[in-house]
């Protein structure tokens, strides 16, 4: 990953982040362990499954692919 490509996922988490905490309830952000919990139900109802979309469908598009153009290029010696 390119130090831009970090950058623009240090933003977008930040913004997601700020969505995250207007969206959660004052109760759950009392101390650690409830922010933690808080955090790790929202990641798993929320994020994760976008994330696990987005690489089920890249998957999904590759399998159309002939084989030798469905794997990483590094794989190919490219």
């Amino acid at each position: 990953m390119t130090p831009e490509e970090t950058k623009e996922i240090q933003k977008c988490l930040e913004t997601v982040s700020s969505i995250l905490l207007q969206n959660t309830p004052s109760e759950q952000l009392k101390d650690f362990g409830s922010i933690e919990l808080a955090v790790r139900d929202r990641v798993l109802k929320e994020v994760a499954p976008e994330i696990g979309k987005f690489f089920k469908q890249q998957q999904s598009d590759r399998s159309r692919l002939p084989p030798e153009k469905s794997r990483p290029a590094w794989v190919n010696g490219e």
